[in-house]
């Protein structure tokens, strides 16, 4: 009981530093861990029950990992609810982002060494996520790590990102493929 109270003040903490470093606003029950190493714009929303995890160091069996995690969301970015974030390595978001309810963003994984006894045990492995100025990201998508998401792109709701998404497309699917694409000459979204 005594380790609830205290995850929950220091979450409290870590919530109200937050706030007073980059003005952003924070909804109802929201988790944030190792928030130094967020770097936030003006306008930013993060809707109530997400977590916002930033791991610095791991633990994988025998020895700890130690990690430069860092988060950069831009301007104008908002969050509806139950957003996920784990950053190990880097996430970067770029302005006037929407991103809609129960998405998750992941930056690593863990190594994939069948030698030790749990794969748990074995070091996590960042790779660098980006999504650009004015993507729209669609209910329950996971963005999984290595994946960039181009400019003023959008996720069709419950797709997995695991690579590059072009800008002006629109993907859905698992893996995400592009779909359709952004026509500037007739201003209308065309099938590929």
């Amino acid at each position: 009981m005594i380790k609830r109270i205290k995850k929950y003040v220091t979450n409290k903490v870590e919530i109200i530093q937050l706030k007073r470093r980059t003005n952003c606003k924070v909804e109802s029950f929201v988790e944030v861990k190792n928030s130094k190493h967020f770097e936030f714009g003006e306008n930013v929303r993060i809707g109530e029950r997400s977590r916002i995890l930033c791991w610095d160091e791991y633990t994988s069996g025998k020895e700890k990992q130690y990690l430069s995690p860092k988060l950069i969301i831009g301007d104008n970015f908002s969050a509806t609810e139950t957003l996920l974030i784990q950053c190990a390595g880097t996430i970067i978001i770029g302005d006037n982002v929407l991103i809609a309810r129960n998405v998750s963003i992941l930056d690593y994984n863990h190594g994939t060494d069948p030698y030790n006894a749990n794969y748990l045990d074995n070091n996590l492995e960042p790779r660098t996520v980006v999504i650009e100025d004015g993507a729209w990201i669609g209910n329950n998508v996971i963005i999984l790590p290595g994946a960039h998401i181009g400019k003023k792109s959008i996720i069709g709701a419950g797709s997995i990102v695991t690579s590059h998404i072009e800008e002006y497309s629109i993907a859905v699917g698992n893996p995400a493929r592009i779909v359709k694409k952004y026509n500037f000459e007739s201003k209308t979204w065309q099938r590929v």
